[in-house]
């Protein structure tokens, strides 16, 4: 069976797609098949995947509907045969070695492995990314509620679709796929269904993606209130996690986000003027179980049953602010340390000890103690 189906689907891309499939190709682990889906592009994305198709006996062409990104990667799951599968967008590109980086993630009770990612672009600093939590450090299932809690809120790791390794079987199992209603942040709420579910996850710390900035990019045409742009995508999440039966224990988080889509439109202000009015029908805890509930979100439910969550908003408010701000700070202490095991992660070929990039629970913890 082939290792990895590489899953990139593409709609008027060829200015980028044939860099990306370069990348892809050139990987130093090649047991992989890619699935290009030409997602009715009316450009030279067709002729740019035969072309590759008919050079690299592991590329298929898929042809999709152009009903978007999320209808055409659930083709690319439909048709996937490797053990594990890993989404790409067109413009951007694996650097070397990624693949076998994310393959030493993987194991028998490894159902996703995640790695770190830079972006790029022109007359753009490239920038890094890595988990700013310490989940990774964290025994599961305490990792996966510390993952949960950050893809519910939105994290800018966890819930990207891409540099993840998904189990196939599993996925089928769970029978997982994107919410083809959803058209922002479809990603998290497929990561966040996985995570729920899955039954370990590893953290790769090397980068092992690369993101294209510019101006067509996915991650500038986002534009408007946040409320209106996330509101599917929060109804969606309310209805996967009580269909997993865990509402309840991530209600309070859930809450948070919803409140924190009004507060970027218009800080604390806009959550005290528009939350009923917004925000009601999304966080109602009408028929839940709250003994499932801790006690700080059994209150954070009554204040909204009884109307007086908008009005105490701004009391708490200042507390979440200042525990972000303080989990800000603690990162940047860090960060040059993380930065320079990032950057400094061995090559994929390097077969001595630790030199994997791969980070486990004690190398993590070891690399948080202080000098001395």
């Amino acid at each position: 069976m082939t290792e990895i189906s590489i899953i990139v689907p593409c709609r008027n891309g060829e200015t980028y797609l044939p860099a990306c499939i370069r990348s892809i190709r050139e990987q130093s682990f090649s047991d992989f098949e890619l699935l290009l889906i030409n997602d009715a592009s009316t450009d030279g994305t067709a002729e740019i995947m035969n072309r590759a198709a008919r050079e690299d006996a592991r590329i298929r062409v898929l042809t999709g509907e152009g009903q978007g990104v999320c209808r055409a990667r659930n083709l690319g799951l439909h048709e996937a045969a490797g053990q594990w599968v890993l989404f790409v967008d067109s413009d951007d590109l694996l650097p070397a070695g990624a693949l076998e980086r994310l393959v030493r993630g993987t194991g028998p009770e490894t159902d996703l492995v995640v790695g770190a990612h830079e972006t790029f672009g022109e007359n753009q600093e490239t920038v890094l990314f890595w988990p700013e939590t310490r989940w990774p450090s964290l025994p599961w299932p305490r990792r996966q509620r510390a993952m949960a809690l950050r893809l519910i809120e939105g994290d800018n790791i966890l819930n990207i679709m891409c540099n993840k390794l998904h189990r196939r079987s599993f996925l089928e199992e769970k029978g997982i796929r994107l919410n083809e209603r959803v058209a922002v942040a479809e990603d998290a709420l497929f990561n966040l269904e996985a995570v729920l579910q899955a039954k370990g996850c590893t953290y790769c710390h090397a980068v092992t993606y690369r993101y294209r900035m510019h101006p067509d990019s996915t991650m500038n045409r986002a534009a408007g209130s946040q409320m209106e742009l996330h509101r599917t995508w929060l109804q969606e999440m309310r209805g996967m996690l009580e269909r997993l039966n865990c509402f309840e224990p991530y209600y309070g988080a859930y809450v948070n986000s919803v409140t924190l889509r009004l507060y970027k439109d218009g800080g604390i202000p806009g959550v005290v003027r528009n939350f009923r009015a917004s925000c009601l029908d999304l966080v109602s805890p009408e028929g839940l179980d709250t003994d499932r509930m801790s006690a700080g979100d059994r209150r954070t439910a009554r204040r909204i049953a009884r109307g007086r969550y908008a009005r105490l908003y701004p009391f708490f408010a200042v507390g979440q602010i200042l525990a972000r701000k303080a989990g800000e700070l603690a990162f940047s202490l860090r960060r040059k340390r993380e930065e320079k095991a990032l950057l400094g992660a061995a090559p994929p070929d390097d077969r001595l000890s630790n030199a994997s990039g791969i980070v486990s629970s004690e190398t993590w913890k070891a690399e948080e103690k202080p000098n001395g």
